[in-house]
This record gives C-alpha cells, structure tokens and sequence, in this order.
C-alpha cells in the first residue's frame, strides 16, 4: 500500500498568494461573491438567441405544480394521459389527482421495503444491500413502470375527487414518519430471524409486516387523506354542453376515459458507455417497487431513434414521458436548458469537461427528473428545439413551460417512454430479449 498523500499545511498559503496576483481571479470572486456563479457564467447571447415558439405544438392547457416532493414522474405520466382525456372529451383544461396515485405508491413501496427487509433479515446489517433498504424507506422518486402499475391495480381519479393536500407538496414531515414506521419494523423483523424456531420466527415477521402496514396507511390518510373508492362523474365541455356519466370506481374511470394507460409501453434510452452495447435490453436489480409489478426495464438505442420516436409522437398528438438531468446547464427562471448555457469553465479558469458517457459512469449526471415533451421545432425535418412541459408551476420558465436546445437534448435526455405501437417490429424483438441486470445505484 502507498504511503498516505498528506497535503502540505503551506499549500492553503501559497495558492491565497497567487490567487492575490490573479486580478482576473479576484474580478470573479467579486462577482460570484455578491450574484452568484449561475448569474455570472450565464451566456446572455445565447439566452438572446432562444425563442420558444415551435413548428409543433400540443399543449393548450395549464402546467401542474409538484411543489416540494419527489413526485415528477407521477405528474409526467398523468400528463400523458392527461393531453389525450382533454382532446377526446373537448374540454378546456382537465387534471388526474396525482395524490391519488401518490397515495398508492407510497403503500406499495413501504411492503416492498418489508419484504426485502424480510427476505435479508438474517444477513449481516453491514451488507450494502441491507443498508440500503434501510436508508431509503420512504422515498417520493420513482419511474413510469411504477406508474403504470398503479394505475393497472387502483385506477385513477379526477383532481377533484382527491385533491392535493399540504403534506402532498411538502412531503418531507410524513416521510420521516413513515420512515420511522419503516425502520422499526425492519429492526422487530431482524430480530424474529433469530429465533431459533424458523417457523415462529417467520410468523413473527409476517405479524411485523402486517402492523406496519396498517400504521403506513393511517398515517398517509392523515397526511393525504382518504382514497376514494367510487365518485360521480360529469364535466362540461368546451360548448358547454353538460355531461353526466354517473358513478366511477377509480379502475372503471381509468379503463373507460385512457384504455390506452393499459397498452404495452417501451422503454427507450441512450447510454453510450461501451460497456452497455446498445440494442440491448437492461433492467435495474430490486425492481420494481411494487411486489408483482413491471421490474423497472430499458432498451438501449441511439439519439437518432429517441428523436425520430418523439417527433413521430408529436405529429400524432401525443406528449412522451422522458427523464434527463435537469439541473444541468440551465436557468429555472427563463425556461431554458442548453448544453453552454452556462461557461464555468471561463468562469472558473479550469478544465471541467466530461463527455456523456463519462458522466454516467463517475456518476456526475443521471436521470434526476421526468417531464413531458409536447412539441417540437422543426427545421427541414431536423429537431432544433423541444418544447417541455414542467410540473413546477407557471411561477418559472414560460407559464411553466420550457424550451430546450437539441444540443442540450444530445448531453443531458436519458430515457423516453412510448406506446410499443410505435417502434418498428425490430425495436419490439429487442425489448423482449432477456435483460443484463444493473446494480441498484446504476440508474440512468
């Protein structure tokens, strides 16, 4: 083993009397010191050249607002949905609940983070797997498959029906609680693993799950309130005609007003690590997180077919679900993400570049965010720019709109989801070959 690299206590001094000498340095640190690095490394003649319009465009309605919780793919694929309920029924504007499907998610995820508590309960607590299950008991993120599952098993709802609580936009409170629950019932459960009778032991555990079931659920009713379990259904339409269709369960509503959330659907991604070939399909270990549901798959493919894929879409009314790494290279307040938006390097007077498949694989960038494509610029046939639906509220971007450069698309778009209908028999094949497993922390 080599000898430990211990940093001269000098260094510090010797680096502050250079930097002194800087003047360029020194006119910099003024700067981000009193407006900070984002402001400063802004490229004002690329922000100048933006314009928002596109050759293709859906969205007619108002954006939805996630507020403070990890809930984005569950706002993206209501999204989805919610476009095609809005042109079928010709009305103005029309929202699922997203507390509705919150609700749901939260209950499947707490029995999965039980059964795998049960299924390690007598491995070593040190063990990353084991960790793991403990450090992230009640997490809000989650991915389409999750969505889809739901959906398939509880249904959905108008807004209405159950809408959007404080502590839905403010999870932070009741995920600690449930957190808690969680994590004491993993204890009690380690602890039946040691009773010398397995038989006991295993009952134990199951008395466990149970308890901390019905605790997860009281405290998302309070917190989220109630799930209904039938409603009335009627709107008005753009002509103010009124319709009254009578009572709905929640899977009723769902198969009658979007049968097309039951279709097959295909996960499309770009990875170009070559250590992950493309035309390949890869699925992510300990999914899903719904016991019995769609473990959380991908095919890997090319820029060219994610794009072609999306326009296509697009061209036929429909929005696409799609994950990026939305922080990256871009200003919340106007909307715009690309892929120099921001010049840190000139800023910093350091060397920062990465290409993509770099980043993936130091983990500097991954899918931390999933919003929906509804339009698109066009120019001889060659996308320029994307125009995307946030669920951030109308307080940011255009009326909580986004536009996005194709350059920024190239770098920082991971994964996008479309009905199997629209791939080419050939791209269908592949999503059904038998998938690599990827580590738990390797998710795109």
């Amino acid at each position: 083993m080599s000898e430990p690299f211990v940093l001269d206590a000098s260094f510090s001094t010797l680096r502050a009397e250079s930097f002194t000498n800087d003047a360029v340095g020194r006119l910099v640190q003024n700067a981000v010191t009193g407006t900070g690095a984002d402001t400063v490394s802004l490229d004002r003649t690329l922000v100048n050249s933006v314009d928002e319009t596109t050759s293709q465009r859906l969205d007619s309605w108002k954006v939805t607002d996630q507020k403070h919780s990890g809930r984005c793919w569950e706002f993206a694929g209501l999204n989805v949905l919610r476009a095609k309920v809005i042109d079928e029924l010709k009305v103005d504007d029309f929202q699922f609940s997203q507390n509705y499907i919150a609700f749901f998610d939260k209950l499947e995820k707490a029995n999965h983070t039980l059964s795998r508590a049960i299924a390690t309960a007598s491995r070593d607590a040190s063990e990353e797997e084991v960790r793991s299950i403990m450090d992230y008991p009640s997490e809000d993120g989650g991915w389409w498959f999750q969505f889809t599952d739901i959906v398939a098993k509880y249904g959905l709802v108008p807004s209405w029906a159950m809408p959007d609580t404080e502590s839905a936009g403010n999870t932070a409170q009741m995920n600690q609680a449930l957190a808690t629950v969680l994590r004491r019932a993993i204890g009690r459960i380690r602890e039946a693993a040691t009773n010398s009778d397995p038989a006991e032991g295993s009952a134990h555990m199951e008395a466990v799950r149970n308890e901390a079931l019905n605790a997860v659920w009281r405290i998302l009713a309070i917190h989220l309130g109630t799930p209904p379990t039938s409603f009335m259904w009627q709107y008005r339409d753009k002509d103010k005609n009124f319709h009254r269709k009578g009572t709905y369960t929640p899977l009723k509503f769902a198969h009658e007003i979007v049968p097309q959330a039951f279709d097959p659907w295909v996960a499309l991604a770009h990875d170009p690590r070559e250590e992950h070939p493309v035309v390949r399909t890869y699925v992510h270990e300990h999914t899903p997180y719904m016991e019995g549901g769609t473990p959380y798959w991908h095919l890997s493919v090319g820029l060219d077919l994610l794009k072609k894929t999306i326009v296509e879409s697009i061209a036929d009314g429909e929005p696409v679900w799609f994950s990026c790494d939305v922080k990256k290279q871009f200003d919340k307040d106007l909307g715009i993400w690309d892929a120099k938006l921001h010049d840190y390097e000139a800023l910093y007077g350091i060397d920062m570049d990465m290409s993509k498949a770099e980043r993936l694989r130091l983990r500097e960038s991954g899918g931390t965010h999933a919003m929906t494509f509804v339009g698109v610029d066009l120019v001889d046939d060659v996308p320029v720019r994307w125009r995307v639906e946030n669920s951030w509220g109308d307080e940011v971007g255009r009326k909580g709109f986004f536009t996005m450069n194709d350059s920024w698309f190239d770098e920082y778009v991971y994964e996008v989801i479309v009905p199997r209908s629209r791939v080419s028999d050939d791209i269908a094949k592949a999503c059904d070959q038998e998938p690599i497993v990827l580590p738990e922390w390797d998710m795109i």
